[in-house]
């Protein structure tokens, strides 16, 4: 199996397990605060579902060798304001975006090289520091996930 199939089937994986959470989640545990992010489950859930589009996005910059722009300032700045419009989501919300997000990046996934697993960009939220396709894998997903599964304890 090539690396790109691989990490496609590995975000399709974890993409079910996300969305078999956020719909076992109820009322009460939908709206607990997560220590990490200090924000409620429902906005961490909403965030790795949109975390999926961006993924994808990064990975057409980095196969075009295009600079992710911004400052972790920026990144967080726009982390708070998209938390902050998505406060009231529901569960039903996040798991369409979810779907239709990882759809598109696993896509995208599917239709890298060898070649492009060798590229890197400068990512500016990381204050520059260089992006490969292989960090904008299921890590993303996993961290939140946890983060949520430990403020509800499950």
């Amino acid at each position: 199996m090539s690396r790109s199939v691989a990490m496609a089937e590995e975000m399709v994986d974890a993409n079910a397990e996300f969305t078999a959470f956020v719909e076992s989640c109820s009322d009460e545990e939908w709206r607990a605060i997560c220590r990490a992010e200090k924000w409620r489950v429902g906005v961490v859930a909403h965030h790795v579902a949109w975390g999926h589009e961006r993924a994808a996005d990064w990975i057409d910059a980095i196969r075009s060798g295009i600079p992710i722009p911004g400052s972790p300032q920026a990144h967080n700045a726009s982390n708070a304001i998209k938390a902050a419009q998505v406060s009231g989501i529901s569960r039903d919300e996040v798991v369409f975006l979810a779907r239709r997000n990882a759809e598109r990046l696993v896509a995208v996934l599917r239709s890298l090289t060898d070649d492009d697993f060798k590229q890197s960009v400068p990512f500016g939220p990381a204050r520059g520091r260089p992006l490969s396709i292989e960090g904008l894998g299921r890590s993303h997903l996993d961290r939140h996930l946890a983060s949520m599964r430990a403020t509800v304890r499950r």
